[in-house]
């Protein structure tokens, strides 16, 4: 038999939950599973070996931070037309907490062979983690390529994603209004008959939360809007950049948006070969200004997040003539009690839409997973998720 190496990664606070739910995957092909300690050896019945050496935050912080440093500024440096996937698989890399050697031995039996894959396919899919292999090929739950040395991908786009186990571990405890708040949104989810987990914490309790106040909150809308106007005209038949950047100085003489732009969305106007995708990405943000809106009172509903949002409303709002002190006149902004219930809801909505594309089924309540996803970052940049980072840098994880 001939041996392979592969690289298990994950963000995961327990690491013995991955070794426990390889033992039981392998549990019927095995004849003893040795362990010690981080390491595990799994017999199986064919008398082959599936070593396992496990390296943790905890166990070994040292080695997990160089090798997690060395593996992202690897692929960091590789050349690819998505620059926006690359980006997003290199910040992947570096919140892995956990990195698993497996050492197996194969033979020419495929049937085999793909078996113990699947099951390592397996555990990636629960886990959310990711399998790298020899020859620097990143793979997903799905089997599917998510980054390569040449960079080649099957996505179109990536999201960075984590644990929620790991994510909770340092968090204050839920006070009686975050468990309340909690419930509603539960019992929302029930009424819809959408799945949901009974563990998962609330989005940003009351003692995290650093609700934007309405000025900022107006400004990073404009700067949106000005990005989704641009991106809308790049994706015309008759892609013209004069003319997208035409409508941004319109918002400009409007609002001062220049002066809002973060430094990923000043790269991105500032590239005279943006592609497709990334056009795309910034459209999508119309239903980012969804929540924004929302919250300053300038839209009255949030809608279920099963259709677009209504563009040509959208667009009325900011085309008024008038000046943003006049716009935030005509505000009223919700309560931050308000804003944490939908921080919360729209967790759990993204969570149920993860959920289904693990699974390979239908996203449950007729729920679209790119508005989701969408309202979901708007919502963790409006309550400080996640320590309050800036907008680049805001993580939707479930």
């Amino acid at each position: 038999m001939e041996k392979v190496n592969l690289t298990f990664y994950t963000v995961i606070g327990d690491s013995s939950r991955i070794t426990e739910m390889l033992k039981d995957s392998f549990s019927n092909v095995t004849n003893n599973i040795i362990a010690d300690g981080y390491k595990t050896t799994l017999i199986l019945q064919d008398d082959s070996k599936i070593e396992l050496n496990l390296s943790d935050t905890k166990g070994n912080p040292g080695f997990i931070e160089s090798h997690i440093q060395g593996m992202a500024n690897y692929f960091s440096q590789v050349e690819t037309a998505n620059g926006e996937l690359k980006k997003n698989v290199v910040r992947q890399i570096q919140v892995f907490n956990c990195v698993m050697g497996i050492i197996l031995e194969v033979d020419d039996n495929n049937e085999r062979t793909n078996f113990i894959l699947g099951c390592f396919y397996d555990l990636a899919a629960k886990l959310n983690g990711f399998l790298l292999y020899p020859n620097m090929h990143i793979y997903n739950g799905k089997g599917e390529l998510v980054f390569s040395i040449k960079g080649e991908s099957q996505l179109d786009s990536f999201i960075p994603i984590a644990n929620s186990d790991l994510l909770d571990a340092d968090r204050p405890k839920d006070t009686e209004a975050d468990t309340e708040r909690k419930q509603r949104s539960i019992n929302t989810l029930k009424e819809q008959d959408i799945p949901y987990i009974e563990h998962l914490m609330v989005a940003v309790t009351e003692s995290e939360a650093k609700i934007k106040k309405p000025a900022e909150i107006l400004e990073r809308a404009i700067a949106l809007f000005a990005l989704a106007v641009y991106s809308e005209v790049m994706l015309s038949e008759n892609r013209d950049r004069e003319k997208a950047l035409f409508y941004v100085d319109k918002v400009d003489e409007l609002y001062g948006v220049k002066q809002f732009f973060s430094p990923d969305e000043q790269a991105y106007l500032a590239d005279e070969n943006v592609t497709e995708h990334q056009c795309v990405q910034f459209v999508w943000r119309y239903e980012a200004l969804v929540p924004l809106l929302w919250s300053l009172g300038l839209i009255e509903e949030l809608s279920y997040p099963s259709q677009i949002c209504d563009v040509p409303a959208i667009a009325s709002i900011f085309w008024k003539g008038i000046s943003a002190d006049d716009l935030m006149q005509q505000a009223s902004p919700r309560a931050d009690k308000d804003i944490l219930d939908q921080a919360d809801l729209i967790l759990r909505y993204d969570w149920a839409c993860v959920d289904a594309r693990v699974k390979q089924q239908e996203m449950p309540g007729g729920l679209d997973s790119g508005i989701v996803m969408e309202r979901h970052y708007a919502f963790n940049w409006l309550a400080g998720a996640n320590g309050n980072p800036d907008w680049d840098y805001i993580q939707t994880n479930t």
